[in-house]
C-alpha cells in the first residue's frame, strides 16, 4: 500500500521529472567553463594521434581505444537524447579522436 494516494499531489514530489521542464535556465559561468572544457579535453588525445601516425604505436592498445570509442558513442547518444550540449560536443570529438587513434594503430600493424 502506498504511503500517499497516487491521485493527490504530494508536496515533496516534483511536478515534472527532471529534465522535462520547459523553463529556461540561465547560462552561468560554470556552463561556459564546461563548454570550453568539452572542447579542450578531447584535444588531449592529439599528442597520442601524432605519435601513432608518426610510427610510434608500440604499446598503444587498439582494444583500449576501441572500448573508449564504444563508451564515447554511448555517451554521445545519451547527450543527444537528453540534449546536453557539453556531452554532445565532447563525445563527438572523442569519437573522432578515438577513430583516428584506432586508424593510426591499425595502419602500423
Amino acid at each position: 500500500m502506498p504511503h500517499f494516494p497516487f491521485h493527490a499531489p504530494h508536496k515533496n514530489l516534483p511536478r515534472q521529472a527532471a529534465g522535462t521542464s520547459n523553463a529556461k535556465v540561465p547560462f552561468t559561468a560554470l556552463d561556459r567553463i564546461v563548454l570550453v572544457i568539452s572542447v579542450l579535453y578531447p584535444l588531449s588525445a592529439v599528442p597520442q594521434i601524432i605519435d601513432v601516425f608518426a610510427g610510434r604505436a608500440q604499446g598503444v592498445s587498439v582494444i583500449s581505444w576501441s572500448i573508449f570509442l564504444v563508451c564515447a558513442g554511448f555517451f554521445l547518444l545519451y547527450g543527444i537524447r537528453r540534449k546536453v550540449l557539453p556531452m554532445i560536443i565532447s563525445n563527438s570529438l572523442w569519437v573522432i579522436m578515438d577513430i583516428l587513434v584506432i586508424i593510426g594503430i591499425i595502419s602500423q600493424m
